[in-house]
């Protein structure tokens, strides 16, 4: 029998909080908004049942544990990527291709710190790897050389990803108390380049540049 503080289906009465039924898919878009709003420390299956007003117990029905509910919004973010299908050069494709990924993860910041444990993944981001080693092969790459590529340019876009929070105004003033305690009288370089620090828009519109450069040292001439 249900719980006198529940109704049948797990949901807290009064809570005003249900929008739509409780399934598979409102649940991992329930752990987006979380992740999203407040970071992925803050996923965990409690935190989401309170955010869809039901209980956790409910959410067992839909997902067994967090790793696979963070498998699941991984996937959901793959899944919703759309691989762009443009003419041109390889090479373009190729940065038109891992742009739209930028963007597409810039508005998911917690993925990239899933991603760094290096555990789990979303499956059907395998789309996205099929198309960018079609695209190095058709640029003249053998497959084994397409495979190298392929890891940098990920390893490119995945390290420019995860410097962008770095970038954020709440962290600057722990930064900047960590640096007095660096000489620079002993690292004149680094003291100029330090007196006009990078801001996200800038660092965002250095993706593309830095891609293009990544790119013409992998393609053939």
């Amino acid at each position: 029998m249900p719980s006198s503080t529940t109704d049948s289906d797990g949901t807290r009465p009064g809570t005003g909080k249900r929008r739509a039924p409780l399934n598979r898919a409102t649940v991992v878009a329930a752990g987006r908004r979380v992740a999203r709003d407040e970071g992925l420390s803050a996923v965990t299956l409690r935190r989401v049942a309170a955010e869809l007003g039901v209980t956790a117990m409910a959410l067992y029905r839909h997902v067994g544990d967090k790793r696979e509910l963070l498998v699941a919004m991984l996937d959901d973010v793959a899944e919703q990527l759309v691989l762009p299908d443009s003419d041109g050069a390889p090479s373009d494709r190729l940065v038109l291709a891992f742009r739209v990924l930028h963007d597409h993860l810039t508005a998911e910041p917690w993925v990239a710190e899933v991603l760094k444990a290096g555990e789990l993944f979303g499956p059907r981001a395998s789309r996205f790897v099929e198309h960018v080693l079609a695209l190095l092969e058709e640029a003249g790459l053998t497959e084994e050389e397409a495979a190298d590529a392929y890891w940098a340019l990920w390893w490119y876009t995945f390290g420019h990803l995860s410097y962008l929070p770095a970038l954020r105004p709440e962290g600057r003033p722990a930064r900047h108390e960590l640096m007095t305690r660096v000489r620079m009288t002993d690292h004149p370089r680094l003291a100029r380049m330090l007196a006009r620090p990078p801001r996200q828009a800038e660092a965002e519109d250095a993706f593309v540049p830095g891609l293009r450069a990544l790119l013409r040292g992998l393609l053939p001439d």
